[in-house]
């Protein structure tokens, strides 16, 4: 059974990073935002576990867990049906449906890794960059790949934040607002209004107890980076595969277990009529990650030969152009079961962009090969990446 539901926090939240956070060694654990889906994921399995089971020892030992729950959440070693399909920020919207359970929301997308801002103006105005050959520079890219360029000399940084649905519509839409701005001003949140509209950090200091002594232990001050999510805003999440997940609910988030309320939720779907005609035109399209993603061969998607730059995918033929890349996200978790961190991961950060040209394949199949869907991959020791939400790309011209 397919769902959609919003999730509100209602309490700061705890998502750590990656980096070990060791007593009398470090004194800062800072949170990452937004999580990683599969953080989401556990804490529904979880839900689901303490819901219908509630007997977590037995369930580590695989013993006596019901049928119907092992179908959708699995074993300790193996997952269920239970599926994220789509995971991102959101913002609630003034519901027009005739069933006030449902929360109608507007998704919120990081901002793509090709998108850069003019420095030094009073008003901020973002450009588009493009693959482009015979650049006055030379990187590490793979030979044959073009470099992404600006061709007017302006100075450019790189445009961090987030952008609204109808930013995210202009961008894969390919059609700038007008000569000086790519986007409108209210079509991106970027800095300060990340913490007006989106979220805030707070830091909290707290120091270890010795509870034999009634005294605290010396030298373990330390602090922790909490996320407060403004009102409002939230995280929603596509799922398939769950029939015992119940309609609305309290469920637990991130360190610290705090809590949330998860309701039925609606979002719409972004219009792809200018995109498809846009790559019938020029047969090439672009890759957004909204979601990290995890390749096997590090950035470079396994289908895609690295000689020729060229691969296939389902019925669709394409040839990798260029790629515009962020910092690689470390991403592993606890394991509850070994007690122990699991492996850590470099995976591609959301926002980033693969630019491709069609070689074989009609623009309704490029759609259903890669549009709304995960691209990516599994190794042994971090499986079932796209169950778990991770690699969600849309399809944009360019």
């Amino acid at each position: 059974m397919n769902k959609a539901i919003f999730i509100e926090p209602l309490d700061v939240l705890l998502f750590r990073e990656s980096k070990p956070f060791s007593g009398g060694e470090d004194h800062l654990a800072r949170s990452i935002f937004p999580p990683p889906p599969s953080t989401i994921y556990a804490a529904l399995r979880s839900h689901l576990l303490s819901l219908h089971y509630g007997r977590f020892e037995a369930f580590k030992e695989g013993i006596g867990i019901p049928p119907a729950l092992e179908e959708e959440i699995g074993s300790p070693n193996i997952y269920g049906k239970l599926e994220i399909n789509q995971f991102s920020v959101a913002r609630k919207m003034i519901s027009h449906s005739t069933s006030q359970e449902i929360q109608e929301v507007e998704l919120v997308y990081p901002m793509p890794l090709d998108v850069a801002k003019c420095k030094g103006l009073h008003t901020e105005q973002y450009i588009i960059l493009s693959p482009m050959t015979g650049v006055p520079f030379r990187t590490n890219l793979p030979e044959g790949m073009q470099h992404l360029w600006y061709v007017h000399d302006l100075p450019l940084e790189s445009a961090g934040g987030w952008l609204t649905e109808r930013g995210m519509q202009r961008y894969l839409e390919n059609t700038a607002d007008s000569h000086k701005s790519f986007f409108q001003p209210q079509e991106v949140i970027e800095g300060s209004k990340v913490r007006e509209h989106i979220f805030d950090r707070e830091e909290r200091t707290g120091i270890a107890r010795d509870r034999a002594r009634r005294s605290v232990k010396e030298g373990l001050l330390y602090s922790i980076e909490y996320i407060r999510m403004k009102e409002g805003t939230g995280l929603f999440c596509k799922l398939s595969g769950t029939n015992l997940l119940p309609n609305s609910g309290q469920i637990s988030l991130g360190g610290d277990r705090r809590p949330a309320y998860y309701r039925p939720a609606q979002a719409s779907k972004l219009n792809s009529e200018k995109i498809k005609a846009q790559i019938i035109s020029t047969k090439r399209f672009k890759l957004v990650l909204t979601a990290p993603a995890l390749f096997v061969n590090g950035w470079y998607p396994k289908w895609i030969d690295p000689q020729t730059g060229q691969g296939s995918r389902d019925k669709v033929r394409v040839k990798l152009i260029s790629a515009a890349l962020g910092k690689p996200v470390g991403i592993g978790g606890f394991d509850l079961v070994k007690q122990h961190p699991k492996p850590i991961h470099r995976f591609v950060p959301p926002g980033s962009v693969y630019f491709f040209e069609l070689i074989e394949g009609d623009v309704d199949t490029v759609f259903q090969v890669f549009n709304e869907k995960s691209i990516s991959e599994d190794i042994q020791t971090f499986p079932q990446t796209a169950k778990q939400g991770f690699g969600y790309s849309l399809i944009g011209g360019w």
